[in-house]
């Protein structure tokens, strides 16, 4: 009995993939417009520079040019320093982040603190936070993240400077 079913299997198998096949064939392999060069299209950044300072990277489409600069790890906590060159404009972004936790980024001129941005680590978070962004043209970034170790015993580190 089992002679006649491996036929039938080998046959079903083969109609399965013929399908599958026929399927594949007719939907586009890659529904992502794309530009004469094969690159996928990029939205245009709503913001530049002063006007980027305190907004979304995401909203603002300044995380679709956005490189990682450096990061620092703390006690499993992970922050980066991002910047987009498109937007002259960097954030921070934690990742591990426990509720309570705080990452800001903030710029500096000639050593002294131009602007501030932070986000505190909801329990609703999840893994990763990011900071509003702050302007960078023209100044120097720098991620941070801090942490209570105990009661008045905070943790920070920092990344470069950028």
């Amino acid at each position: 009995m089992t002679s006649k079913r491996r036929p039938a299997v080998a046959f079903a198998a083969v109609l399965i993939t013929a399908a599958a096949t026929a399927s594949a064939a007719s939907t586009p392999a890659q529904a992502v417009s794309e530009t004469s060069t094969g690159t996928p299209t990029r939205a245009p950044a709503t913001c530049s520079a002063a006007s980027c300072h305190g907004l979304d990277p995401i909203e603002t489409h300044c995380v679709d040019d956005a490189v990682t600069i450096d990061d620092v790890v703390l006690d499993g906590r992970i922050v980066r320093l991002r910047y987009s060159a498109q937007c002259r404009a960097a954030w921070a972004q934690l990742w591990y982040g426990k509720p309570g936790d705080r990452a800001y980024v903030r710029t500096v001129e000639n050593g002294q603190t131009v602007a501030v941005n932070s986000i505190t680590v909801m329990p609703w978070n999840g893994i990763s936070v990011y900071t509003p962004m702050v302007n960078d043209k023209d100044l120097k970034a720098q991620a941070c993240t801090e942490f209570d170790y105990l009661p008045g015993d905070t943790g920070t580190k920092c990344t470069i400077f950028y």
